[in-house]
């Protein structure tokens, strides 16, 4: 049900439940878990979506839609820069706060702590599971902290609003981070 109350252009319309409607509303879940105001989204937070709601509606919220998306090029292109074909990553607003503090050397003495296990797969808390991966693949994952950059390989623009939040309202954070704020690749064009 949440798949297809996300794969809608229209706040009360209803999608067929069909696996493209199911994809479609799985990658928006994805894109606004991870960045709250993707790139590929237009939101709009004001009066206008909650005037629209029906109580009746059949996929609950009475069909509030704070979001519309560009276009599907755009949502399918930020999904498959996230989504690499399950290569591994770190969430973004996790990734914030790895970089906080000692800039990440407390999270690199425990990657190197488990790095010297002997696995082959590792069991992520989210998305694709199990992922086959070695030692080196693992602290590969990590290594945004010892080229000392706060950068990710999703689109800027998916990444903006977090960034904002990062030097803005989340600014009172006691440990400040030597890696920068969070930058996200360029040229995605979203």
């Amino acid at each position: 049900r949440a798949l297809l109350f996300h794969a809608r252009d229209d706040p009360l319309e209803l999608v067929d439940d069909t696996p493209a409607n199911r994809r479609k509303g799985w990658r928006r879940i994805v894109l606004l878990f991870n960045f709250f105001f993707p790139g590929a989204a237009v939101a709009d937070l004001g009066l206008r979506p909650l005037l629209r709601l029906d109580p009746s509606y059949e996929y609950g919220w009475g069909g509030w839609l704070p979001f519309s998306w560009k276009s599907e090029e755009a949502e399918s292109k930020a999904f498959d820069v996230y989504s690499r074909g399950g290569a591994p990553t770190i969430f973004p607003i996790i990734q914030i706060i790895l970089a906080r503090g000692n800039s990440g050397a407390a999270t690199l003495e425990w990657v190197e702590k488990v790095g010297r296990w002997p696995f082959r797969r590792v069991i992520p808390q989210h998305l694709d599971a199990p992922l086959n991966m070695d030692p080196e693949a693992f602290a590969n994952t990590f290594s945004f902290i010892e080229k000392g950059v706060n950068g990710v390989r999703f689109c800027d623009e998916d990444v903006k609003f977090l960034r904002y939040a990062e030097e803005g309202f989340l600014n009172f954070s006691v440990y400040k981070s030597e890696l920068g704020p969070l930058q996200g690749r360029g040229g995605c064009e979203l």
